[in-house]
């Protein structure tokens, strides 16, 4: 087995490119996103995606045999009517009530 060095990798020569992008964005892309995609977008947990769209909250779209595909429109309607978002998490923990 030879050993090879090489001086510059084609895994790093360019680390300005798309691939390095930051993964989440304030836009949502233009096609079809996984479960994952949404979660994060949201700010939610990606089972709690799923169980959206297992109740009916959100619409999603059959892709293969088991996976699900969800559109950015359904993703902003589904965030209109009260997706549990961190800024909405985090707003209600701040909140308080009181008994009296």
């Amino acid at each position: 087995m030879r050993k090879t060095t090489y001086l510059e990798p084609a895994h790093t020569a360019n680390e300005q490119g798309p691939a390095y992008a930051p993964a989440a964005s304030s836009v949502l892309p233009s096609r079809l996103m996984t479960a994952f995609e949404v979660a994060e977008f949201v700010g939610c947990h990606e089972e709690t995606v799923r169980r959206a769209y297992l109740r009916g909250l959100l619409t999603s779209q059959r892709f293969g045999v088991r996976g699900r595909r969800f559109h950015p429109a359904d993703v902003l309607d589904w965030i209109k009517r009260g997706a549990p978002t961190q800024v909405l998490e985090r707003q209600g923990a701040t909140h308080v009530k009181e008994d009296r």
